[in-house]
């Protein structure tokens, strides 16, 4: 069952993480004047008696356009937040800010006063609307406009689809309709490389923990690797030679690490078929060699159509959400599923990110092994916490135990031995 951490009074688009109890949100109506908002909300997480509930703290409007991909890193100053616009990325640094005047501060106690009210789902009132290269503060929050840049070219429609950062946080790569790889130095937004990747629009994209290659994969049916210095391209993904060729496509990429061994590096994809059949056809998720670029090992997910791809701090599980709104929590290393909240969301699944696997995930969700955060375009929160395995195991042998019992003294009963 997943838990209800809040609600959004826009459809939600994207989330990342941005500490032990904080996450980002973001998604709006778009450009269209349809009355519904465009903006980032930053929720507390605190738990709730036996739940963990989201509580909105600071709420930053992005009009005219919706958030459809994000990003965020920590930077020691705060939290660099890049966010997908249109055809354009814009980069911000959000930082704890308790300096505001007389007023701003009555009114951000006013707006935090609301939402701690209305704790499970509210968004506070509607937030003042700010331009590009502006701040908007609350005595908690300052997001600050750092830069914005244009990443996508298309010539109809310019669309940015995936922003991500490196783990040192000295770049950004994007990619989008235009098909093209971008990547971008961080604060300004210098271009540095310009990659004509792929020949239709970049599905998801993700880079190395070493910083030095990116993986493209996209709707011309081909996965590629790229040096990052250099932008050659280095290997492509070649997934199952048994499949009929353009019968799958890659629908997202991403990396994991080992906690304990930061040398081990794997990479994992998400396939889905390309066309739509009478008899659907099922999804897969891959486990490759992050150095040789081969698979090591692929697992059906069955015919519901999966639509996003996260992977635990730890390196250790890996979320995955589906067109029905469906949520799936994987360990890596085998592919096995070890949980699913069947339609934890009313419509596909557009966001997810894990919570850190620490002491204050656990506190918040109750001894919780892992939690997967997921965000929907019906506005709403989710987290899919996974229950500690051993735990369940325990119950079922003591639950057998007794059974066993119960069926030993109606035995003996029936042969007048008791």
């Amino acid at each position: 069952m997943a838990v209800r951490l809040c609600s959004a009074n826009y459809p939600l688009y994207a989330v990342t993480l941005l500490d032990d109890s904080h996450i980002l949100v973001a998604g709006g109506g778009g450009a269209a004047r349809t009355g519904v908002e465009n903006a980032m909300e930053i929720f507390e997480l605190q738990g709730e008696g036996k739940n963990c509930v989201a509580t909105s703290i600071h709420k930053h409007s992005t009009d005219p356009r919706a958030v459809m991909s994000l990003a965020a890193r920590s930077d020691g100053k705060g939290h660099l937040v890049a966010a997908g616009m249109d055809g354009k990325c814009q980069l911000f640094r959000i930082t704890k800010s308790n300096v505001a005047s007389d007023e701003g501060e009555q009114d951000a106690d006013k707006e935090n006063e609301a939402n701690l009210r209305k704790r499970k789902g509210s968004t506070g009132p509607k937030a003042e609307k700010s331009l590009e290269g502006t701040e908007h503060t609350s005595s908690d929050y300052k997001v600050e406009s750092l830069a914005c840049v244009d990443t996508d070219f298309h010539k109809e429609e310019p669309f940015q689809k995936v922003v991500r950062f490196s783990r040192d946080g000295d770049i950004i790569a994007t990619g989008g309709a235009d098909g093209h790889v971008r990547v971008w130095k961080i604060p300004k937004l210098e271009k540095k490389l310009d990659i004509k990747a792929h020949l239709d629009e970049i599905d998801d994209l993700d880079i190395s923990p070493s910083g030095n290659k990116i993986v493209s994969v996209s709707r011309d049916h081909h996965a590629y690797v790229w040096k990052v210095e250099s932008g050659k391209r280095e290997a492509e993904l070649h997934w199952d030679k048994k499949v009929p060729d353009k019968s799958y496509r890659i629908k997202a990429v991403r990396f994991g690490t080992s906690q304990e061994k930061k040398s081990t590096v794997q990479l994992y994809t998400m396939h889905i078929p390309a066309r739509r059949e009478r008899k659907p056809l099922p999804c897969y998720l891959t486990k490759w060699d992050a150095m040789k670029f081969v698979p090591e090992k692929t697992r059906s997910t069955g015919t519901d159509v999966l639509s996003s791809l996260a992977v635990s701090d730890d390196g250790v599980f890996l979320g995955v959400g589906t067109n029905s709104g469906d949520t799936m929590i994987y360990v890596s290393w085998s592919l096995q599923k070890v949980h699913r909240v069947s339609e934890a969301h009313g419509i596909f699944v557009t966001g997810l990110s894990f919570l850190k696997n620490n002491a204050v995930t656990a506190e918040l969700t109750k001894g919780a092994e892992t939690a997967l955060v997921s965000v929907s375009a019906d506005h709403h929160v989710n987290l899919t916490p996974l229950r500690p395995r051993f735990m369940i195991s325990v119950w079922f042998a003591v639950i057998g135990f007794l059974v066993l019992i119960v069926v030993i003294m109606v035995y003996l009963g029936q042969q007048g031995l008791m």
